[in-house]
């Protein structure tokens, strides 16, 4: 009855707004410690993280954001020119738009990306970065993927499968063809999944897929042929060549000038390889702000759900 009734609570509380047709929603009290969460992507959205995780930071005292990027998700795609230009734009406004000064960014997978250019044009607005299954350097991830599915084929004897990754490698590293397939290779062989997940994140995935918000999107989806979904990759790859991008640099930059940056992954996340996590490693400088995290994979934040708070607790506070 308890859980009901925060639900409830919860979903009264909430505030809804719209900007530019962009489906933005914030939780809690505008008093408390602002979280903003950027999704994953391109052609991602923030309603898994809404559904499950923001009710309870909401219960741990932070005021909590979730929007769908311009052209993503929920959002309209008539106005969206898919670049970081526009983008991070986007981001700003929604500061001027709750009256912040400052917040924490909580960025999920690509998410990651557009935080950190973010905090590259406005240091002063990031209390903290926090990534979480962000990648940093694109093209050591898609090489990472053709590794970890490669190791999965050899060990199934998939000759057949075997063969139709040697031709996924072989192509243009910089297409979309090639930065397409790597990832519905991923999707395939479940690298996005953990093959442990513990009790509290089988029930959370089985609550958000009896959800019926997010039954709705996926029938939103359906019948606007996956535009919010397919326009986005297309146009991001075009505009900025996001499938080439390496932004370790910036990172390492950002965090040598006093930006607060960490990073939370999961060991069993395939979409990363001993490179890249080494990489990551290194951009965030200090074991204590990363952790690596077991019986986890891509979605850090309902894997290891109560993990994920305990962290962002020790370290933002």
């Amino acid at each position: 009855m308890k859980n009901f009734l925060f639900a409830f609570l919860f979903i009264i509380n909430g505030t809804y707004a719209s900007a530019a047709g962009m489906y933005i929603r914030s939780f809690g009290k505008s008093t408390d410690p602002a979280l903003i969460f950027l999704h994953g992507g391109p052609g991602g959205t923030s309603i898994d993280f809404e559904r499950n995780t923001a009710p309870v930071l909401v219960r741990k005292g932070w005021f909590v954001i979730v929007y769908d990027r311009r052209g993503e998700g929920r959002s309209d795609a008539d106005s969206a020119r898919f670049t970081f230009e526009q983008t991070i734009s986007d981001l700003n406004h929604i500061y001027t738009r709750f009256g912040i000064s400052e917040a924490h960014l909580l960025g999920h997978s690509y998410g990651g990306i557009v935080g950190t250019l973010f905090a590259r044009q406005y240091p002063q607005k990031v209390s903290s970065l926090v990534l979480l299954g962000a990648p940093v350097h694109l093209p050591q991830l898609f090489r990472g993927i053709l590794h970890n599915v490669r190791v999965k084929l050899q060990a199934s004897g998939d000759q057949t499968a075997l063969s139709a990754l040697n031709s996924i490698a072989a192509l243009d590293s910089s297409s979309i063809e090639y930065s397409s397939a790597c990832f519905m290779l991923a999707m395939q062989n479940r690298l996005y999944n953990t093959a442990s997940p513990n009790a509290k994140a089988r029930r959370l995935y089985k609550q958000l897929e009896n959800d019926s918000c997010l039954k709705n999107y996926h029938a939103m989806l359906a019948q606007t042929q996956y535009k919010n979904m397919l326009k986005p990759v297309r146009g991001f790859w075009k505009n900025e060549n996001y499938t080439t991008l390496n932004i370790a640099g910036e990172l390492e930059t950002l965090r040598k000038n006093g930006t607060k940056v960490y990073g939370i992954y999961g060991r069993e996340d395939g979409l990363f390889d001993e490179t890249h996590i080494r990489i990551l490693k290194n951009c965030i400088g200090d074991d204590t702000h990363f952790a690596y995290l077991e019986h986890c994979s891509h979605g850090v934040f309902m894997d290891r759900q109560q993990t994920f708070t305990q962290l962002l607790k020790k370290w933002l506070r």
